[in-house]
């Protein structure tokens, strides 16, 4: 790797390896109904020309950071971040409610008006813009009996808890203005870290009036990000004698540094801690460039160099995410991060933004999990192009990990004899084994991996062992001959990442518990126990008795047999790998030796009755599943 890709790659690694702390989250704001024409076939279209199919979905800037923040802190000790809102009752406040339920999100505070309206707004794309009807909407309407910040956070430690507020809720009303005032003051009063994100929207009012607003609270405020637009107006408006002069021509280009001159002259005027914006460009194709720029007292950190290439599938949500990921960046340091730092914060958000608007609707789908794998490719690479396919595998590997969490027991094949170990691998599929690992020292490995990827139904699923540094290289070949899994004995160099990128789920070995969590925080789903004859079922129990760790699935291999794979199970773990001691010792010698001959005579008298009870109690154990 170049010098600037080993310092990409330990600055995220170092902010990884931080502790995560107990935070909170908490932001206040209204989510509407967003209705979006949908594109459907002339035969699903309607036959009125004046009708429409729409896509009905849930969006709010507010709620939708706290989705993306939940999505990424699942199955992680963190509280749940909370919502705070006002919805009417019934049908459309529940519907504006459910994709929070979804993800995770505490919407306990989420106040219910009987007889209330919810907000809407309309994407209308031949003419470019979102049309919104909230006036009348509970939110816009709200007692302010019905928000009571006292209450709300009293229970909320202030050293470890984060308020995100947006630009977008105080122009909405004067009753809005007033709970988002009375928000923001307890939250500071607390001491509370706090982001803005100051996302002025013309249609509910002036740039000078949300200025006015917002004044009061810029020195306050750990980040306040604005858009690129929003920046040439406050030049021209709020700070015309000052930076109007600083607004670059029209054609200057987006990395010039005339417009982080802009930046700098706002950031002191408007007396900013740290002022953020994304950047964003596109070619003749629609694809996107994205990077960001963050400006505090003491410089610049900028991330132009290391950009993050997308096609957007959605032009909502983006900017949510990438707030929600700097967000969650900041609340796993302490305050006041180093530049190196905030370089690592900026690249995260420029990540999730990416791979957020690569689904439909305003809220992220992106797990903490294909994030990780995400980032390794971007430290790995110096830059990210989703264009390319290289994180289009996720179905694939949700498919994968499924299948083998059935699995019950890993039937591997390292042989000697190819033709032995393809029968044989017949055999168990027929006995009613789900999966089959081929090691890579297997004569003839490829013809092997092929003949049974090929032969073998969809419902058993084949891939790859023994994988070490050299074979990192030939993942690509591997999943074109059929492999949809692959184990080492070890965690060779980039094997994760690799591997993820080319559709094939990682399965990287450790023995202690901070390897393997290691290798779950990078994104590793199942993990092989190895050598699991060095441990015991009751020390695997143990271990994932430590509650964060279940978070952990884990896989023993090595001296692992039918006599003892209900202790595994029992213990916790998620599959169980078996050799000779299952697949039989006839397959690892040479065709007419004696040790060939000993073998089959074994597998022959008790070898394929053992195999085949196991195979019953996997059935039992793990009732057959439809796998796609």
């Amino acid at each position: 790797l170049k010098p600037n890709k080993i310092a990409l790659i330990d600055i995220l690694t170092r902010m990884e390896s931080q502790k995560k702390k107990t935070n909170v989250f908490v932001s206040f704001g209204e989510a509407m109904i967003r209705y979006a024409p949908f594109a459907c076939s002339d035969q699903e279209a309607p036959s009125d020309p004046h009708a429409s199919v729409m896509l009905r979905s849930v969006g709010g800037d507010e709620l939708n950071v706290c989705v993306a923040l939940a999505r990424l802190q699942a199955n992680e000790p963190s509280p749940a971040p909370r919502w705070i809102s006002v919805l009417p009752s019934g049908p459309l406040g529940d519907f504006v409610l459910a994709p929070g339920e979804a993800a995770g999100v505490n919407q306990q505070h989420v106040s219910r008006v009987q007889g209330a309206d919810v907000g809407t707004f309309t994407v209308i794309p031949e003419q470019k813009t979102v049309v919104y009807q909230r006036r009348n909407g509970a939110f816009a309407r709200q007692d302010a009996s019905l928000i009571n910040w006292q209450q709300i956070l009293a229970d909320v430690d202030s050293s470890t808890a984060w308020m995100h507020m947006t630009g977008i809720t105080p122009l909405i009303s004067p009753q809005a203005c007033a709970a988002w005032k009375i928000g923001m003051d307890t939250a500071l009063s607390k001491d509370f870290a706090v982001s803005v994100d100051f996302n002025h929207r013309k249609q509910l009012g002036t740039l000078e009036h949300l200025w006015s607003i917002m004044a009061p609270y810029t020195q306050k405020v750990e980040v306040m990000i604005f858009s690129l637009t929003t920046l040439v107006e406050l030049a021209q408006t709020v700070f015309k004698e000052t930076c109007c002069s600083l607004i670059p021509a029209a054609n200057t280009p987006l990395d010039s540094e005339e417009w982080i001159a802009l930046m700098l002259a706002i950031r002191s005027q408007a007396q900013l801690a740290r002022l953020a914006v994304c950047f964003k460009e596109r070619d003749a194709s629609g694809k996107q460039r994205r990077w960001s720029v963050l400006v505090t007292e003491t410089g610049v950190v900028s991330t132009a160099e290391t950009p993050v290439f997308h096609v957007p599938k959605d032009e909502c949500g983006g900017g949510s995410a990438w707030a929600a990921a700097l967000i969650d960046s900041f609340m796993n340091i302490e305050r006041n991060p180093t530049s190196a730092q905030l370089k690592s914060f900026l690249l995260r958000a420029n990540v999730l933004a990416a791979m957020c608007q690569e689904t439909i609707g305003d809220h992220s789908q992106v797990s903490r999990q294909a994030f990780d794998a995400a980032l390794e490719t971007l430290t790995k690479n110096g830059f990210l192009d989703l264009t390319t396919g290289q994180l289009s595998h996720e179905a694939t590997l949700d498919a994968t990990f499924q299948h083998l969490s059935t699995a019950g027991v890993l039937p591997i094949l390292r042989a000697k004899n190819p033709a032995a170990a393809i029968s044989r691998g017949l055999e168990l599929a027929e006995m009613g084994y789900r999966a089959m690992e081929i090691t890579l020292d297997t004569v003839e490995w490829r013809l092997v991996l092929k003949e049974l990827a090929t032969q073998l139904p969809p419902s058993v699923c084949v891939g790859v062992g023994t994988v070490m540094d050299d074979d990192v290289p030939l993942l690509p070949e591997i999943a074109q001959l059929g492999a949809k899994f692959a184990l080492s004995p070890i965690e060779p160099k980039g094997f994760i990442s690799a591997c993820h990128a080319n559709g094939i789920l990682a399965v990287p070995a450790g023995l202690t518990a901070n390897e393997m969590w290691d290798m779950h925080r990078r994104g590793a789903r199942i993990i092989k126990m190895f050598h699991a004859s060095l441990v015991t079922p009751r020390i695997l129990k143990s271990m994932l008795g430590v509650s964060p760790l279940q978070a952990m699935k884990i896989a023993p291999s090595g001296g692992c047999s039918p006599e003892t794979v209900e202790e595994w199970w029992d213990a916790g773990a998620v599959c169980v790998g078996m050799g000779s001691n299952l697949t039989g010792k006839d397959i690892t010698a040479l065709a007419d030796t004696e040790a060939f001959e000993l073998g089959r005579t074994n597998w022959e008298k008790t070898g394929r009755q053992k195999a085949q009870e196991l195979s019953n109690l996997i059935q039992e154990r793990f009732p057959l599943v439809s796998h796609p």
